[in-house]
């Protein structure tokens, strides 16, 4: 399992939801407030590794699981440090009302908000600082997402976001579960000289997926079911098809399903313009940035981790 670096979880509700349903033994302080790792002189404590487990509802005690939990723990305090060198504050008012919103949620699953924080071996102002993280980051991902980066994000884009579907044929060759290099290149191969017989004239995308083809669209000449790009068709298939032309065929790609090609047969323009999509434009943009600025800011940080957490 692994996690992207960027603030995954979303607050408060499905934070709140996995403390109250997330159930285990109560944990000892000295446990707690064990140094797992510190990044410039800041801790990271066991108390932060469990609320990141609890947070994201995940069980046991998996050590690469863990590590990943940790490294995003190690990301999340270097964000933080940076947005306070920024400036950036969340208004009280705001960070109240998402405290506020925890703890009525707790109480109404018939808890109480002080013994969830305290079995974790957390206190009300990690859970503040928790809360506060993603919604400082916002502010500054506002400032910096201008309504120029917006639109030339679309622009790029325009077919991703603004509903074009398509309707497209393939043909699969299926591999075997741990196919050798010369296995998946031979396999490239036989639909490298399918593509160029069908190119050629010899056999129509239709035909060749009825004789070919190892999916069960062979018998309706490889056809797909019609897409947006993030839609019915599995992304790996609309990334390889939408770049294409009417009647253009794929080049050979590979997916976890086997080897493919794959034909354009007709697309539909989209309706969408900037305005219907910005929200999910700007949480692309917003991990984008979070990335680059976390890859920035560890390339000068001091993280030091404990000989148990090292390896």
């Amino acid at each position: 399992m692994s996690f992207p670096r960027r603030l995954t979880y979303s607050f408060p509700l499905f934070l709140t939801l996995c403390l109250v349903l997330t159930g285990g033994p109560v944990l000892k302080a000295a446990d707690t407030d064990q140094v797992l790792v510190t990044v410039n002189g800041q801790p990271v404590t066991q108390a932060d590794l469990n609320f990141a487990r609890l947070s994201r509802g995940i069980t046991g005690n998996q050590q690469a699981v863990n590590k990943q939990l940790l490294e995003n723990l190690v990301d999340q305090r270097l964000i933080r440090e940076f947005l306070a060198q920024q400036k950036i504050t969340v208004p009280p008012k705001q960070l109240d009302e998402s405290v506020l919103k925890v703890e009525k949620f707790i109480r109404k699953k018939g808890d109480d908000p002080q013994q969830v924080l305290t079995k974790m071996g957390f206190t009300p102002e990690k859970l503040r600082a928790a809360i506060a993280l993603p919604l400082a980051w916002n502010i500054y991902a506002r400032q910096e997402i201008t309504l120029e980066k917006l639109q030339k994000y679309f622009d790029a884009h325009r077919e991703e976001l603004d509903g074009t579907r398509v309707e497209a044929s393939h043909i699969l060759l299926k591999l075997p579960a741990k196919a050798t290099s010369d296995e998946i290149q031979n396999m490239k191969q036989k639909l490298v000289d399918l593509r160029q017989q069908i190119q050629s004239g010899k056999l129509s995308f239709a035909e060749a997926a009825a004789q070919y083809s190892e999916a069960p669209s062979k018998t309706d000449g490889g056809k797909l079911v019609t897409s947006a790009y993030r839609g019915k068709m599995p992304l790996v298939l609309t990334q390889q098809v939408f770049p294409l032309k009417e009647g253009e065929i794929s080049e050979p790609f590979q997916s976890p399903f086997g080897m493919h090609l794959i034909i354009l047969d007709k697309k539909h323009p989209g309706q969408f313009s900037l305005e219907d999509v910005r929200g999910e434009i700007y949480q692309i943009l917003s991990s984008v940035l979070y990335d680059q600025t976390v890859q920035k800011l560890r390339s000068t940080a001091k993280i030091e981790w404990t000989a148990e957490t090292k390896s």
